[in-house]
């Protein structure tokens, strides 16, 4: 079974409604205002199930969305075709293509709808049909729908039908399946309130499965759900999939009422922790080039700045719209914008909308989003404008959405990358494998680098380290504060420079201590100081366990550099600021502790002074440094090994 959605689409009083009761037996006209008034107000549903024409066997599942046609209406209709697959397009033989017409043709592109079928419909009032069909296809021509099917139909007569019915089962055999991003995502279209039962909400499922017992969020609150159950065309399931018209029976909460938030259309059902809700969205614009729009938009200016209405989803928000190059947005040309909201928006990177003006009635313009989590003032930017100019390219590339944000971040974590966006989680992680094959992305420690500028910081990391050893050859390398201090102004998170470190001590560079030196470099000390160095190591190596103090080791500058020298290439041990000692005695004091707490299991700095031959001054510091490198711990007044 393979799942669709077909929504509606025409003028008032063109027969969709009818033409959906045709089909499916199911009228959709469910209030008792539409009875009275005889016309479609809000969205109404129909199931029908058909065998698919191209693959022998499959079955076609398709949830119908009817909208209402009637130009007071139209925030409703936009509400229903938010998550359609597939377009049946109605027009009336004796009226042809009116002004709902080209409006619900616009709002179905500015979404993407790639695919329809037009239904004509009436033709038993009209006989002249070829040249209706004719005007349709003229309409039709340049667009996303040029070459799309067009369907002679009588409901009167009991005409075309089978062969509508056929046509829409021909074009969706050939679609794709539904995608499913292993997300789920419903916008919620209807709430409504059962005794006994509790709230409902129903939408198209158009993400992710979901099973009965999942936890979902309300977006954009941050509310969380439980489902109890699930239905499908009125029939209980125990998961559903995407493409799937549903509804979910949730505790959490109720609806919306009077005083009382809850539930309400225009809410989103997604997954916890993907995505986050925002005020401000940067996206493509674009004004269909079509002749009465021109005519339309010559009294109506579409100025940056301007209040708009933002449907998206099932639902619609109050925005302004900010153009990034001119003030007005131009007929047929696409432009880069930042719509600002009066409260949050949850959306996802390559979901698209449609801008309204509710007081004149009309559809003004569609877009793309490319950034679900812009920021007002980085809008403006040199870094952001060449992000937005790179992913409107191709907005439904995965490749280029990866490039553009490593760009433009330089380093993002791996966890939850791209993950409010279409792709699924398995797409996601194969394009950062092929690209860390390629070496177009350096991937570390739970992190993502853009490898240029992984080898520009980690490149300066190196030469600085390198240009160090050369003016001070004595030294073990350059101390974590001084390379911390130049080289962490390059990263944009001060967090990265450990992960920094640990990709440079992959490539050249080692840790000793809390110096990192190149692999290569072995310190070295000048002659001027050779001699001191060999007084110092003469007098640790004739007293192993009681050294002089480091006063004795180091009487003048040249001796103290010397003895900095040896400790530092760990030919001595500093215990503190007043005893040093030599490797070698430190190791021996060290094996001893560990064998005589071994035999006793604990034992107080006393009595292993007893046992072992050395000094207070030495051997007290000697067990506290112990203590540091994890070989003991302290209670009370004994020792134990760790």
């Amino acid at each position: 079974m393979r799942h669709f959605i077909l929504g509606t689409a025409g003028h008032i009083d063109h027969g969709k409604s009818s033409l959906v009761q045709a089909l499916t037996g199911t009228d959709p006209d469910r209030l008792p205002e539409e009875k009275a008034r005889g016309l479609t107000i809000d969205l109404g549903f129909a199931n029908l199930a058909m065998d698919d024409p191209e693959r022998s066997g499959d079955r076609l599942s398709v949830g119908i969305v009817d909208v209402p046609g009637h130009a007071d209406f139209v925030k409703n209709m936009v509400a229903g075709v938010g998550s359609i697959n597939l377009a049946l397009l109605v027009v009336a033989a004796d009226d042809g293509w009116m002004p709902q017409t080209e409006e619900h043709y616009q709002i179905l592109n500015y979404l993407g709808v790639r695919k329809a079928v037009v239904a004509l419909t009436k033709t038993d009032l009209f006989d002249d049909i070829d040249l209706v069909a004719e005007d349709i296809k003229e309409n039709l021509a340049g667009g996303l729908w040029e070459g799309a099917p067009v369907v002679p139909t009588s409901v009167h007569a009991g005409e075309g039908i089978d062969a509508l019915r056929f046509a829409v089962a021909h074009e969706l055999s050939r679609l794709d399946r539904v995608r499913d991003c292993g997300k789920p995502r419903l916008p919620v279209d209807r709430v409504f309130s059962l005794k006994g039962v509790g709230t409902v909400v129903t939408g198209t499922l158009i993400d992710g499965k979901v099973r009965a017992g999942d936890d979902l969020v309300i977006q954009p609150t941050g509310t969380k759900v439980h489902v109890r159950e699930l239905q499908s065309h009125n029939r209980s399931q125990g998961s559903v999939e995407p493409g799937t018209r549903t509804a979910m029976n949730l505790s959490g909460l109720g609806r919306e009422q009077k005083g009382k938030a809850g539930l309400s259309r225009g809410a989103l059902l997604t997954s916890p922790g993907v995505g986050e809700a925002s005020l401000a969205l940067d996206v493509e614009v674009r004004i269909l080039d079509r002749l009465d729009l021109v005519k339309r938009l010559s009294r109506l200016s579409f100025r940056s700045g301007r209040e708009v209405q933002f449907h998206y989803g099932s639902g619609n928000q109050r925005a302004r719209i900010h153009l990034l190059e001119n003030d007005c947005l131009e007929i047929g040309k696409p432009a880069l914008a930042q719509m600002r909201f009066f409260e949050p928006v949850n959306a996802w990177l390559g979901d698209r909308f449609v801008l309204r003006d509710p007081s004149l009635g009309v559809t003004l313009a569609g877009g793309v989003v490319l950034d679900p989590a812009a920021e007002r003032r980085s809008f403006r930017k040199d870094w952001q404008v060449a992000f937005l100019e790179a992913r409107a390219k191709d907005p439904e590339s995965l490749d280029t959405l990866i490039e553009s944000l490593l760009i433009r971040d330089k380093a993002v974590r791996r966890k939850g990358f791209l993950e409010a966006s279409h792709f699924s989680k398995d797409a996601i992680s194969k394009a950062i494998s092929k690209r860390v094959v390629q070496e177009a992305l350096v991937e570390r420690s739970g992190w993502l680098f853009e490898s240029r500028w992984w080898e520009k910081v980690s490149g300066e990391a190196i030469n600085l380290v390198v240009r160090h050893h050369k003016k001070r050859p004595e030294l073990v390398g350059v101390s974590l504060s001084k390379l911390r201090a130049q080289v962490g102004a390059l990263l944009p998170q001060k967090e990265l420079f450990e992960v920094l470190l640990e990709g440079l001590e992959a490539e050249a560079l080692m840790r000793q201590g809390n110096w990192i030196r190149h692999r290569d470099h072995q310190p070295c000390l000048p002659k001027a100081l050779e001699g001191a160095a060999e007084r110092i190591r003469k007098l640790l190596a004739e007293s192993l366990r009681k050294p002089p103090s480091r006063a004795e080791l180091a009487r003048d500058a040249d001796e103290t550099k010397a003895l900095k020298f040896l400790i530092d290439v760990e030919e001595a041990v500093s215990l503190g600021e007043k005893a040093v000692i030599a490797r070698t005695g430190f190791e021996e004091i060290r094996d001893e502790v560990v064998a005589y707490l071994k035999e006793v299991g604990q034992a107080t700095a006393g009595e292993m002074r007893e046992r072992i031959d050395s000094t207070r001054r030495v051997f007290l510091p000697l067990l506290e440094k112990l203590d540091e490198e994890g070989v003991t711990y302290r209670e009370g007044d004994y020792r134990r090994l760790r």
